[in-house]
């Protein structure tokens, strides 16, 4: 399933010294929070997740999939009712010719929400 340009929209984009940062925002009516949860909604961890990859794939301007996830920290909840806007700030290196080392965090104007690392193709 893809979600961007429904689930979300990117603000920025910028790829610099191995650095991507995204700003997304979020739309809070969208089907997912039908039930997760209805009245207080609760971005899904596994979604946090797809968005790094569509954001990865918006960049490299081709597919891209989660090979290996050494870490995932959900550090607080997002909810795009309370704030729309989110950053990802990435660290991305390129392995071989396939192969993306990737370490970051989802943060919003409330503080962390996610912390990741892995290996993407």
């Amino acid at each position: 399933m893809i979600l961007k340009d429904t689930f979300y929209t990117i603000n920025s984009l910028n790829f610099e010294d191995n650095v991507l940062e995204a700003s997304i925002s979020i739309d809070p009516k969208h089907r997912i929070y039908e039930g997760h949860f209805p009245n207080n909604p609760v971005t899904p961890g596994v979604v946090q997740l797809e968005l790094v990859k569509e954001i990865l794939g918006t960049q490299f301007n081709k597919p891209i999939r989660l090979k290996t996830l050494a870490t995932s920290k959900f550090l607080a909840v997002l909810n795009p009712v309370n704030t729309p806007e989110a950053t990802f700030k990435m660290t991305v290196t390129e392995q071989d010719d396939q192969t993306l080392k990737v370490s970051g965090q989802l943060s919003t104007a409330e503080g962390v929400c996610l912390k990741f690392s892995g290996t993407y193709q």
